[in-house]
């Protein structure tokens, strides 16, 4: 399933996200190929993460590598060895959770999604490969496929009439996705698009057809169990791929397992059953939602709020459609400080929050929106 060319894109995403994520280069993520430079100008301390990540991922003691290819070289060595791949969560309350999944499982996904993809010609990945949504569609399925693979940056204003032909199969994510619907852009006949459910709007998906999308395939899934469902509608219920196998003994919190694996587990939403094969969302269980793609926790972000001495109570939730897709903050200061204080709070959870984490608003009030009911309302 995987080619020692596989393994070396995965860790360049690896070095590119890694970054990215440390501001050290944003450019990164929209440069395929210039990896090899990015991998000689880290700061030795970027690099070293890197090199740990990659280390996790593929299953081997960390080491340091002179170049990019004799990294590859290892990891691929140690692929060949395990036959498993750890792919970690987002790790957005305290440290990113490894999942384990060995060949065996790849496999079994990428042969179901092989039957749901049968008449894609070309992958166009625009999600990197080392985690696991990207791993799934832009390796694994092609090499199920037989298809081949072109690597682009994610900027929708690019040139997609002679970039894009009929048979393609580009993988994006929502919030790319809710920039192409703005900027108008229109899909070349015959282009098939995939998805996944983190806060893909209802209307995205709709406006994605209005394009001129062949179709689009939302996938439902987690890094704990990989892909479990898919639908090709918003309003419609997702449909279970038939490699798993489902407990409805608690019919709002099902349990699934793969069918030729022993241990159950637990879905990551509360949901109902309208069929046999079909399953519907009705929230997290963890209370987490999907910002820009990535799983937080406005409940820690409350907590880090409090923890500063001017805030007495607040409350953060997702922004409305209308507002946005970030987080937003309301909150009732203690004596003494006043709204002219936001600056200070901001600089306080920037060097504790992640920049998805970090409410994109603030409100200020004498008391805690509620309802007439006297719970929490939205502002």
């Amino acid at each position: 399933m995987l080619s020692k060319q596989d393994v070396k894109r995965m860790i360049a995403d690896v070095l590119r996200t890694e970054a990215a994520r440390c501001r050290l280069d944003v450019l990164a993520v929209l440069e395929p190929g210039q990896e090899e430079d990015l991998f000689t100008r880290m700061p030795r301390e970027v690099l070293e993460t890197a090199m740990q990540k990659a280390a996790d991922l593929f299953g081997y003691e960390k080491r340091d590598f002179s170049s990019l290819d004799l990294m590859a070289d290892y990891a691929f060595a140690a692929w060949v060895k395990n036959r498993r791949l750890t792919f970690f969560t987002s790790g957005t309350t305290g440290d990113p959770k490894p999942c384990v999944h060995t060949l065996d499982m790849l496999t079994e996904e990428s042969d179901g999604l092989a039957r749901l993809f049968k008449n894609v010609r070309r992958v166009v990945a625009l999600v990197p490969a080392c985690h696991l949504y990207g791993f799934t569609f832009t390796i694994a399925l092609p090499h199920t496929l037989k298809v081949p693979v072109v690597q682009l940056a994610p900027l929708p204003t690019q040139d997609w009439e002679h970039l894009l032909q009929k048979g393609d199969l580009l993988v994006g994510f929502p919030i790319f996705w809710n920039y192409w619907v703005r900027m108008n852009v229109s899909f070349p006949p015959g282009v098939e698009v995939v998805t996944s459910t983190a806060a893909c709007p209802p209307e995205t998906i709709k406006a994605l057809y209005q394009a001129g999308a062949a179709r689009v395939s939302e996938i439902y899934g987690a890094t704990e169990t990989g892909v479990i469902a898919f639908r090709h509608q918003a309003q419609e219920p997702f449909e279970i791929f038939p490699f798993w196998e489902v407990s409805t003994q608690n019919p709002v919190l099902p349990r699934i397992r793969r069918q030729a694996q022993p241990q159950w587990q637990e879905l990551p939403d509360y949901v109902s059953l309208p069929g046999p094969d079909k399953l519907v969302l009705l929230g997290r269980t963890d209370e987490a939602v999907q910002v820009a793609g990535v799983k937080v926790y406005p409940k820690r972000v409350e907590k880090v709020l409090l923890s500063h001495p001017a805030v007495k109570a607040c409350r953060v939730r997702l922004m409305r459609p209308d507002e946005g897709n970030r987080l937003k903050a309301f909150i009732v200061l203690n004596d003494g400080y006043t709204p002219e204080h936001l600056g200070i709070i901001r600089t306080y959870l920037a060097r504790r929050l992640s920049v998805h984490e970090f409410p994109r608003s603030f409100t200020f009030g004498s008391q805690l929106p509620l309802s007439a009911l006297g719970k929490d309302a939205d502002w």
